[in-house]
């Protein structure tokens, strides 16, 4: 039995490269956030850090 990117359906493979697309905005997302996060923390700005930490909580939790 072959199995391969050639053996399944278009619509699979749409779904599949979907699915990728939705992880490597995360991943991107929650890069920024952290990245904001520190910012905040360096400049001692308790409201964006409270912000920020939001953001990704919710994004974590699937809210986002």
């Amino acid at each position: 039995m072959h199995t391969g990117l050639k053996s399944i359906s278009k619509k699979h493979y749409e779904t599949l490269l979907g699915i990728h697309a939705e992880v490597v905005l995360e991943a991107a997302i929650e890069g920024r956030l952290r990245k904001l996060i520190d910012q905040a923390l360096d400049r001692r700005d308790e409201v964006m850090f409270r912000k920020y930490v939001a953001e990704l909580t919710d994004m974590k939790k699937g809210l986002v």
